[in-house]
């Protein structure tokens, strides 16, 4: 019987404890983090006037071109090259805090090639506005021609 007992007693001391448990109250009771707020809704009174801008090739610091857009009106523009002084026109719409702005085909007065097209997507943050375009032949809307980041700072 002492045997019984000596082993019963080294079992048990020998035995791993298990970690208590964790106590879930507390994660259970802390609230959700809130989502993040919208960004505001780009509006065309955001945007209205005149704006001097750059363009640069997609993932490169050159600037490839300076120009200036005018809005006319709510929903319409032009652009006007720099160094061509070539003006495009362009519609733009709005989509929550984005403006969308594809132009009507164009020659462009530099290379004097097919008509193209561009197609912009911007934001305006800070006081700035900033996108992306990329150009395609308009009678091919799926060859690419190229890609640009653009930003632009209201004219004075």
């Amino acid at each position: 019987m002492r045997k019984l007992l000596f082993v019963a007693v080294i079992v048990t001391a020998c035995a791993k404890a298990e970690p208590p448990k964790a106590d879930t109250t507390t994660a259970m009771a802390a609230p959700a983090a809130a989502p993040a707020p919208a960004p505001a809704k780009l509006t065309a009174a955001d945007i209205a006037g005149t704006w001097n801008g750059e363009s640069k090739p997609e993932g490169k610091d050159s600037v490839v071109s300076k120009w200036t857009v005018v809005m006319v009106t709510d929903s319409t523009g032009t652009i006007t090259n720099a160094a061509s002084k070539q003006k495009i026109s362009f519609t733009t719409k709005f989509d929550a805090d984005s403006m969308i702005s594809p132009p009507e085909p164009y020659v462009d007065a530099t290379t004097k090639g097919p008509k193209e097209v561009f197609h912009a997507v911007g934001w305006l943050k800070d006081g700035k506005l900033s996108g992306h375009s990329t150009a395609t032949l308009a009678s091919k809307p799926d060859s690419v021609l190229g890609r640009i980041t653009w930003t632009a700072s209201k004219a004075p």
